[in-house]
């Protein structure tokens, strides 16, 4: 389904109903993370809302599962800004449905269906800890 290049959670896709998956793996492939969450925020106005039939509801559901997708494209390691983290965690947690919830909350309710994912938060966590003790020890020097 998603292309082997990028270690990606395809669960997200994967759960979708039929009808859904096609175009949310069109917004995976066309639209990147900020046009996903200006189209989250009016499904009406991107240009993809012609080429599919659906409700209002049916992109929110494709559009949260695309931008959920997309975040787990993201490869965290030392160095990436834990502001970027702190946000990109935001944002999967508002596509998950459970806005303004910390990254513990958000990586156990993903533990049983999207184990990627949740190992995805679980790195997060740990890449953040880590620039917090990498500037700590420079702060020292």
């Amino acid at each position: 389904m998603l292309g082997s290049s990028h270690n990606v959670d395809p669960s997200f896709i994967n759960h979708l109903p039929l009808a859904l998956r096609d175009p949310a793996m069109a917004l995976i492939r066309v639209a990147s993370l900020k046009v996903m969450l200006n189209m989250r925020k009016d499904p009406t106005s991107h240009f993809l809302y012609d080429d599919f039939q659906l409700t209002h509801s049916q992109w929110q559901t494709a559009l949260n599962a695309a931008i959920l997708t997309k975040v787990s494209y993201f490869e965290l390691e030392i160095g990436f800004p834990n502001v970027y983290i702190n946000k990109l965690i935001e944002i999967a947690s508002f596509a998950y449905g459970l806005p303004n919830k910390p990254a513990p909350v958000l990586y156990q309710a993903m533990t049983h269906e999207h184990h990627q994912m949740a190992a995805w938060i679980k790195k997060a966590l740990l890449v953040q800890q880590q620039n917090l003790r990498r500037e700590k020890a420079r702060r020292t020097l």
